[in-house]
């Protein structure tokens, strides 16, 4: 995979987890002790990052690197079962309770 597509998925996961928790830019940078630009920067694709930066991302964010190189790295698990666990792990108790439900009403409609 070319370097620019990982670093712009990359970024794209950390927005995306970020914004489902409810975290600003600004507390971000600030968790990582770096700028509110390095973390638009990040999120765009723009630049590349260390690997105690992306343990501190995850740390932050409390997610495991799973959930950020969602897209990027391929795990020889059913794909879309992943993508559905790893989602569900960001969602806050109201979205997680929305999602049970729509499982369940779907499940019914099975039998």
């Amino acid at each position: 995979m070319e370097k620019s597509i990982v670093l712009e998925t990359l970024g794209k996961n950390i927005r995306q987890i970020r914004l489902l928790r409810g975290i600003s830019q600004e507390s971000l940078a600030n968790d990582l002790q770096k700028s509110v630009n390095f973390v638009s920067l990040l999120e765009n694709g723009k630049t590349g990052l260390s690997v105690q930066t992306l343990v501190d991302i995850c740390s932050a964010l409390k997610v495991d690197t799973n959930a950020l190189f969602s897209g990027i790295v391929t795990s020889p698990n059913n794909n879309v079962d992943s993508f559905i666990i790893d989602s569900l792990n960001l969602f806050k108790g109201e979205d997680k309770a929305i999602v049970s439900n729509l499982i369940r009403y779907i499940a019914d409609s099975k039998n």
